[in-house]
């Protein structure tokens, strides 16, 4: 069993002058949930390359940009996490409830929605690209309050995942949460086209439909639906935008 002070992040290439973010929590015997905040810290932008410190030395704790399941004090301001003044919320649960407006009524969806939007800058590295594990989920009312705690911030254009026959889709993000206005829709030429006409115009052969207003596009591969997205994202500046 691992019982290290500090465990070091992957080795990635930083500048000698910008030293790594470091998270704290506490060292022995790990758990699932200081784990798992662990690692949903690590995907976000400002912890990507963070060093991981295991100690329940207070002054060993002060020196890190954030703490979570230890520490005895609990200060989101300062970004201090240890859940145990309460008996029912976990750690994960504690980080959560500050990364986003947390409702217990809808605690699965936002749940897996966070996962991705965490994990946006994997997906594309523009981070204007979003996976959903699964699209049945509702996502656009939590997507607006997600994006708005990102660091630095970004705006997300487009969602992919796949339906129910197991193929993909490209949604476009509307600009307001009721709005049938897109933030960028898919490029006017490939609108209303279907199979090898749309291939053709696209330039990505495996593509399924575009609809006439160009707010969803299918393909048959997750690919081919990163590549549509990121085909229309190439031409941002040429494309007009819904009315």
């Amino acid at each position: 069993m691992l019982r290290p002070e500090s465990v070091p992040p992957p080795k990635r290439r930083r500048s000698k002058l910008m030293a790594s973010p470091r998270i704290g929590t506490h060292n022995g015997t790990f758990h699932c949930d200081e784990a798992l905040a662990c690692a949903l810290l690590r995907l976000l932008p400002e912890y990507r390359d963070a060093e991981i410190v295991r100690t329940r030395d207070p002054e060993k704790l002060a020196s890190c940009d954030i703490v979570v399941d230890v520490g005895g004090e609990y200060d989101p301001r300062r970004h201090r996490y240890d859940h145990h003044q309460s008996e029912e919320d976990s750690m994960v649960g504690t980080l959560y409830d500050k990364c986003c407006d947390y409702r217990h009524d809808h605690h699965a969806q936002p749940t897996l929605n966070l996962l991705a939007i965490l994990s946006l800058f994997q997906v594309d590295p523009s981070g204007e690209i979003v996976e959903l594990a699964k699209g049945g989920c509702p996502w656009k009312e939590h997507l607006y309050h997600l994006e708005s705690g990102l660091s630095p911030p970004v705006a997300i254009i487009f969602v992919i995942y796949t339906d129910q026959a197991g193929q993909w889709r490209v949604q476009c993000v509307p600009k307001e949460p009721h709005s049938f206005q897109s933030r960028l829709p898919l490029p006017e030429p490939w609108r209303g086209l279907r199979d090898e006409a749309l291939d053709q115009v696209s330039g990505i052969p495996g593509c399924i439909f575009v609809h006439a207003s160009g707010f969803i596009g299918g393909h048959r591969t997750r690919e081919g639906a990163l590549n549509m997205a990121r085909a229309t994202l190439a031409q941002r500046s040429y494309l007009p935008q819904m009315s």
